[in-house]
């Protein structure tokens, strides 16, 4: 968790993400045996990698799981979530206090343009 409550996350296409070792490492946790998101995690430092909504076309990376040279973060959400006491910087980047619907509307045309595939992760565990 960030200074701000948040968790700082960015999302891949599932079709242009694969893991390239130690997918057999990873296991999954969910809320309940029936929800759709997966939390992936390594079995050799229980570390958290990442979230798959098995019924999405994303995949929701912990930032800090990638190298330096990602892009750098262009939105905040759910900061109403947030911990109380939890200051926002003033960073410049735009702040929803719930989603986005601008980011839903990119979602969404990312998914047309993938044919509304829901393409499993090369390399990582199936569902």
């Amino acid at each position: 968790m960030a200074a701000d409550g948040g968790t700082d996350f960015v999302l891949y296409r599932k079709d242009r993400v694969s893991c390239v070792r130690g997918g057999d490492q990873l296991w999954e946790s969910r809320l309940k045996p029936d929800s759709p998101t997966r939390r992936m995690f390594a079995r050799c430092c229980n570390t958290a990698m990442f979230l798959d909504f098995t019924k999405g076309h994303w995949l929701t990376v912990y930032r800090g799981r990638l190298p330096g040279d990602i892009p750098p973060a262009t939105i905040r959400m759910m900061t109403a979530d947030r911990p109380e006491g939890a200051d926002l910087p003033d960073d410049g980047l735009t702040n929803y206090p719930g989603q986005s619907g601008k980011f839903m509307l990119k979602l969404l045309g990312t998914w047309i343009a993938m044919g509304f595939r829901r393409p499993a992760v090369d390399g990582v565990p199936s569902a």
